[in-house]
């Protein structure tokens, strides 16, 4: 997997993920889905030919970036942007996990736009203001996030949040948390299986 991913950033030329927040998601991301579409329209090799180990695994990853739809994304970086804006990195990164998370649990919808709009599920989305993201440089920090989480489901943090579907922020004590099991607590944001 780490060879692969050296591959990737060498090939579509992204930058590592702190790189990413320096410069700006949106730059980043740019350069990331012009390297996808390009690689749709790739010439493959003949039948017969495998190509060098690089050149495989340049295709392998572009079809990673080119299979990430472009409006999965916009809710993911929403979601992150309105639930954990003003977290770290890595709370930010948590938020976007346990929203994968609950994608692949067949107890909520398989999308990521279904799951953000279930109902009364994220309080930002229910909350009957107007859901916009004014803040320029936290959209992009957000949209850096969900690429992050889409494109590398290894992260630390996905390990360590494997399974979880709920959490909280730390100034509020929802019904239901006395009956979940606890595993971490991310920023302002506490964490339950």
């Amino acid at each position: 997997m780490k060879k692969m991913k050296r591959h990737v950033r060498q090939w579509v030329g992204a930058f590592p993920a702190k790189r990413l927040r320096k410069v700006g998601g949106a730059v980043a991301m740019a350069g990331l889905f012009s390297a996808g579409v390009a690689a749709r329209h790739h010439h493959h090799p003949a039948p017969g030919h495998t190509g060098s180990a690089a050149e495989q695994s340049a295709h392998a990853s572009a079809g990673r970036l080119a299979s990430i739809d472009s409006a999965e994304l916009k809710w993911l970086a929403r979601n992150i942007y309105h639930e954990a804006r003003g977290e770290s990195w890595d709370g930010m990164l948590a938020v976007g996990v346990v929203t994968l998370n609950r994608v692949k649990s067949s107890r909520y919808p398989d999308t990521i736009e279904g799951v953000v709009k279930q109902y009364k599920q994220f309080s930002w989305y229910w909350d009957g203001m107007a859901d916009r993201e004014p803040n320029r440089k936290a959209w992009e920090k957000a949209m850096a996030a969900a690429l992050e989480v889409m494109l590398n489901p290894d992260l630390p943090i996905a390990r360590n949040l494997e399974g979880v579907l709920f959490y909280h922020a730390d100034y509020v004590k929802p019904y239901w948390a006395d009956t979940r099991t606890e595993v971490a607590t991310v920023g302002r944001h506490v964490f339950y299986l």
